[in-house]
């Protein structure tokens, strides 16, 4: 999550103004439900009621709720100190319920990870505490800006997360306890929006909830439609670019690693393909104004920590496991979310990839079979070479 230059309009608000957001929020949270309409079902038994009986976690499952337990300290930690820094009305009470409500959501994700046998201990990222170090040094107005244009920001990123992760979820726990706080996320983000907007933060919105284009950057030959069209993908474009930068370092890993020579090969063509993947959408990130993050999320680097725990013959299976599912993931992610992008250059080189992703997912699925048929030697397969 980067922080954001400033621009002075309407410097303080009324603590009148945050109610009028409290009031507004339940009718644009009802919009948002059945603007989701076409998103996946939620697959969840007894929804609304979080099971108390354990279940099994898998990988995917245990990243999830790390992610969900550091978003919700880091959310608990900022509010406090906007509590402290805050110099308007309205910044200060929304910081309350951030700090009241975050402070539930994290207890309901820590009782879920105890009860799921997940053991780990939140602490924010390198990016996050960047964030708060960075709002540490400020107060006043300028600190009421800053802030309030983060909290749109990490509420657009974390409500992604949700809605991609949580009905994918192996665990009924896992799902439930996601689509239950999914609503109070998306009232989240409608307050901050319009709190931002009162105190004058860079973060304006548009009707999508994502944040408007910039008035800088250049994309193509001037194409002012399209550039304002990346502007508003942006939040996609960076989605991107921390599955490719994964990508990029499972297959460096895997390359220097595997014991398989089929495995290394395919790592070799991973790594040449997503660092030409990952390097298109940073020149189309730059030329829009975007910034790249600094960090790839904690979600990904669990599975990048999880090949780097692997030894001996494990590298092989853990590697094909972690490309295999998260392929499987970024193919739909494609149809749907990137085909529906904005921007004509966003949609173009999703339509680019998409063949060539699914095709790495094949390869992917039938070495891993192939790697887990009860130790027999895999066959030697030309067809695996760069589709580039």
């Amino acid at each position: 999550m980067g922080t954001t230059g400033f621009i002075s309009i309407n410097r303080f608000a009324s603590a009148a103004a945050l109610a009028a957001a409290l009031a507004a929020a339940p009718a644009a949270t009802a919009q948002t439900r059945e603007d989701s309409a076409a998103h996946p079902t939620w697959a969840i038994p007894g929804r609304g009621k979080v099971p108390t009986t354990a279940t099994t976690t898998g990988v995917a499952d245990t990243s999830f709720v790390r992610e969900a337990r550091t978003d919700n300290l880091f959310e608990t930690r900022l509010g406090g100190l906007a509590l402290q820094r805050a110099s308007n009305s309205a910044v200060k009470q929304f910081a309350q319920q951030m700090v009241t409500d975050h402070t539930r959501m994290g207890n309901e994700w820590a009782s879920l990870a105890s009860r799921t046998g997940i053991r780990m201990t939140p602490a924010l990222d390198a990016e996050q505490q960047q964030l708060v170090s960075r709002l540490t040094s400020l107060s006043g107005a300028d600190f009421d800006r800053e802030y309030m244009s983060s909290m749109v920001q990490s509420h657009q990123m974390v409500i992604s997360t949700f809605e991609r992760l949580g009905p994918s979820a192996q665990s009924p726990d896992v799902r439930t306890l996601a689509a239950n706080g999914l609503p109070t996320l998306q009232q989240h983000l409608t307050m901050a929006q319009q709190v931002a907007t009162q105190v004058g933060s860079a973060v304006a919105t548009t009707s999508t909830g994502l944040p408007a284009p910039s008035q800088t950057g250049r994309v193509g030959n001037d194409n002012r439609a399209d550039r304002k069209g990346v502007r508003a993908d942006q939040e996609y474009v960076q989605e991107l670019w921390r599955g490719h930068e994964m990508e990029v370092q499972l297959a460096q890993l895997a390359k220097e690693r595997a014991k398989d020579s089929k495995v290394k090969h395919f790592a070799e063509n991973m790594l040449d393909d997503f660092k030409n993947y990952r390097d298109r959408w940073v020149d189309l990130a730059s030329k829009a104004g975007i910034a790249v993050p600094s960090h790839i999320g904690n979600l990904h680097q669990d599975k990048v920590d999880r090949l780097k725990k692997a030894s001996g013959g494990q590298v092989d299976r853990v590697y094909l496991d972690i490309v295999r599912e998260n392929l499987a993931s970024l193919v739909p992610y494609f149809q749907k979310e990137g085909r529906q992008a904005q921007s004509s250059q966003v949609r173009d080189l999703v339509n680019n990839e998409l063949p060539k992703i699914q095709d790495h997912l094949n390869r992917a699925q039938n070495l891993e079979r192939q790697v887990q048929a009860n130790g027999k030697p895999l066959k030697k397969d030309k067809s695996l070479s760069s589709n580039k």
